[in-house]
């Protein structure tokens, strides 16, 4: 069975599907769903619906998002909007050819599909496939709540397979913007510097990991080398990535090996990461403008852990990843924040620490979502625990995972809904590090198998 879902991967992946180019792959569940009898709905926001029985009501809803975040490397020219995602095979793992690999959510949606080939009309099955998950679950947000008629719901959009998800952080991102003050053009060289090649990952599962992020980096490299008459000034890509590259243009009146010898005395802190750099000295810009505040901001805004859990839960109760930084043609700084906590309580506390940091910045925060609170008795995670301990003779591990699941929004749509999240081991997502396991695609269809089977016996 395990390769009917790689294959079904494969073809899910040959299909463009960023977050907001969608269409290809509904079209592709669309056909699948028609070929094979089945009945379907679309919403308003486009998310789909499919089910084999139209008599079906209460039903066993499995849900996965069809998008994906598109990362890829410095010098790949892969082209997201039309290249199909080249994916390899090393023996059990599963990687791509120099991009993000899109099994967040991929294999989620290829082992509901084979699931549904297997077991309806017999089994009240239902498929949601929610669109636009991944800049700020807009999909979800923007669900029909008919489609959540159901009794258990469980998400495939986990990544440990030991590991049975029960709760997950709210969040919000913050846009910071300062015009800054034009100066006039120096008299000493001019150089580019680009950072590249972090590690990267997932905003929330990785924000723990120590991973180095591109844009505080430049910001201490700039700092240490008195470098604040700047004339280009970026970095990242999404609000969910943790930045892998960042790029500046600026004034600097030392000797280029002077300069080189911070950056690598700065880099020699992420050897396990391997990042890379690139000097040039350049023309004189146009434009300069004065970025002390700016990189004074850099330096001290949060990124990483801010508070953990104590209790129940063990991990990561609130944290901010330093996501975007753009330096435009009209001398505005624009800073992306992207902060994630649960409770409520501790994204409040966060924020309160984010905004002493913006000095002269103006902020708004934008494209919030709900957290997930694990729900007292219930009954879909005890058959869970116990059909995983009889398949693989262990306790399954039952956490609150510190990223944005579709989940909290669900529950607030139905909050009849019982509900789990659970997937395959999924490694550096968000990254063109991305990778997973055949072994372990193999073991969460085996219990998803067995789960759905539990529970209508």
């Amino acid at each position: 069975m395990v390769n009917k879902i790689i294959e079904k991967f494969k073809t899910i992946s040959s299909i463009p599907r960023c977050s907001k180019n969608e269409k290809g792959i509904i079209d592709y569940l669309l056909k699948w769903s028609l070929s094979k009898n089945y009945y379907y709905e679309i919403d308003k926001a486009g998310n789909l619906l499919i089910y084999a029985d139209e008599k079906i009501n209460k039903a066993i809803i499995l849900q996965a998002h069809v998008d994906m975040v598109c990362e890829k490397d410095k010098g790949s020219v892969h082209d997201f909007k039309n290249d199909p995602i080249k994916i390899l095979i090393d023996g059990d793992i599963i990687t791509a050819d120099g991009t993000s690999l899109g099994a967040d959510n991929g294999v989620g949606v290829a082992m509901a599909m084979v699931l549904m080939e297997e077991y309806a009309p017999e089994i009240n099955i239902k498929l949601l496939f929610t669109v636009d998950e991944e800049t700020g679950l807009n999909g979800a947000k923007n669900l029909d709540p008919s489609f959540l008629n159901g009794n258990f719901l469980i998400n495939l959009d986990s990544e440990d397979d030991d590991t049975i998800i029960v709760g997950c952080a709210g969040g919000v991102d913050l846009i910071a913007t300062k015009k800054l003050e034009k100066i006039e053009a120096l008299k000493a060289n001019y150089y580019s510097l680009l950072l590249d090649n972090f590690s990267g990952g997932h905003s929330g599962i990785d924000i723990d990991k120590g991973f180095g992020n591109a844009i505080k980096v430049l910001g201490e490299i700039l700092h240490k080398s008195g470098v604040y008459k700047i004339s280009k000034l970026s970095g990242g890509t999404a609000h969910n990535a943790i930045p892998r590259s960042s790029y500046a243009e600026f004034a600097y009146e030392g000797e280029q090996d002077t300069l080189i010898d911070v950056v690598e005395s700065e880099l020699c802190r992420y050897v396990k990461e391997s990042p890379t750099y690139k000097i040039d000295k350049i023309d004189r810009p146009c434009s300069i403008y004065d970025c002390s505040d700016v990189i004074k901001t850099i330096r001290q805004i949060n990124h990483g852990v801010f508070s953990r859990y104590i209790g129940d839960y063990e991990g990561v109760e609130s944290s901010s990843n330093l996501a975007k930084v753009d330096l435009d043609y009209k001398g505005v700084f624009v800073i992306v924040e992207s902060i994630r906590g649960a409770p409520e309580a501790s994204i409040i506390s966060l924020r309160k620490e984010i905004e002493k940091s913006l000095d002269g910045f103006n902020y708004y925060y934008c494209c919030d979502y709900p957290g997930w609170q694990p729900k007292k008795d219930s009954k879909l995670l005890e058959i869970a625990k116990k059909v995983y301990k009889d398949l693989f003779t262990e306790d399954v591990n039952v956490k609150v995972i510190h990223a944005g699941l579709e989940c909290g929004i669900f529950i607030n749509k139905n909050d009849k809904l019982d509900i789990i999240s659970i997937g395959p081991t999924l490694r550096n997502p968000h990254s063109p590090f991305e990778k997973t396991y055949i072994s372990s695609i193999e073991k969460t269809y085996k219990f998803l198998k067995r789960l759905i089977g539990e529970i209508v016996s």
